[in-house]
């Protein structure tokens, strides 16, 4: 199969095309993971910074209410700008590397939760 022809069913976001080939569907994978990883660290590591200096208090719930607004707002506009990448998060599996991926890297926010309805 020709490079330019794997490229293409990678790239056809919203379809099922990426599935007719093992390259086209690791380098579809690769176009969900990257993103996912980046975006959800550097929201997990955002938030920590401004928790580290106690920038909304010492109140755990702002913290987590911050960061829930964050992922909110960053699925949103995923939705609107890129509706063809997102329609394929629960329809295929490359889909859904990047919300396993996305939620799961963010460790300090499941960990704030956690903290908070333990100590409630």
């Amino acid at each position: 199969m020709k490079l330019l022809n794997i490229i293409e069913k990678a790239t056809d976001f919203g379809t099922f095309r990426s599935r007719e080939n093992f390259f086209s569907f690791t380098l579809k994978c690769l176009f969900y993971i990257i993103p996912a990883v980046i975006v959800g660290n550097f929201t997990d590591t955002t938030i920590q910074k401004i928790q580290t200096n106690k920038k909304m208090g010492d109140n755990k719930i702002y913290y987590i209410l911050l960061q829930t607004l964050i992922i909110i707002s960053t699925l949103y506009l995923i939705l609107i700008y890129l509706g063809n990448y997102i329609k394929e998060f629960q329809l295929t599996l490359a889909g859904e590397f990047f919300v396993v991926l996305y939620f799961s890297i963010q460790t300090n926010y499941i960990h704030m939760i956690k903290e908070y309805i333990n100590n409630f």
